[in-house]
């Protein structure tokens, strides 16, 4: 655990991170760290606390995923992670951990944890791996269709030029992964605008789970 460097990358992202604050709604894309929002501002605090637990292990891959979920990403703030993962005990990397660890929920008297099917499969075989990834949405808010906030589409080709390309570049200018692979074509398609060639591993959704696991096995072992 290295804790120092942990400092000293958080400092780095801080100009990242506040680029992600600066993003609003929009009819069709939920803004998730609007300052001005409860849940902007909760979602934030999640995300730097998960940042938190995982950099001092030195992540060495970047995922680029798709886009948050409604079920996920939206309502924790940490990509391909729901409320039942990130309310529950810790993993055993000791990332999580629920209140106990500072994490809390958007909808706190909801009655109900949130679970996510991709993320659950993710974050099953992230404990197979010797160390976790860290994994980012190629586009940072979450594309829903106009008026149903609790739904999910695709981002446009606009969208991922725009709003996706700048934010991804900048973390990977920052953050500096030895290994950077894409889950899904978005992800891919992404990378690839700001040049950068990468595997491409199969997404969980529509069952994807067991090519996820193998493709992720396959290139940590490479790695």
């Amino acid at each position: 655990m290295d804790t120092a460097h942990a400092t000293r990358m958080l400092k780095k992202l801080e100009p990242w991170l506040e680029r992600l604050e600066g993003f609003r709604d929009r009819a069709d894309a939920n803004a998730l760290y609007d300052p001005k929002t409860a849940a902007g501002r909760i979602r934030m605090a999640n995300l730097r606390l998960y940042l938190s637990q995982l950099l001092p292990l030195k992540p060495r891959v970047l995922l680029v995923g798709e886009a948050p979920g409604y079920r996920g990403a939206w309502r924790t703030g940490v990509n391909f992670t729901s409320e039942k993962i990130m309310m529950g005990p810790k993993d055993r990397f000791g990332l999580y951990g629920g209140a106990e660890a500072g994490y809390r929920l958007i909808e706190a008297d909801a009655g109900k944890l949130w679970g996510e099917a991709s993320s659950t499969v993710v974050q099953k075989v992230f404990q197979e791996l010797p160390s976790p990834p860290l994994v980012w949405p190629a586009f940072p808010l979450h594309p829903h269709k106009p008026g149903v906030d609790e739904s999910n589409r695709t981002p446009t080709p606009a969208e991922l030029r725009r709003d996706g390309a700048p934010q991804l570049q900048r973390l990977i200018e920052v953050f500096k992964p030895e290994h950077i692979a894409a889950v899904g074509n978005i992800g891919l398609s992404t990378l690839g605008l700001l040049g950068i060639e990468a595997t491409k591993i199969r997404h969980p959704a529509h069952g994807g789970g067991p090519q996820f696991r193998e493709g992720l096995l396959a290139l940590m072992r490479a790695a």
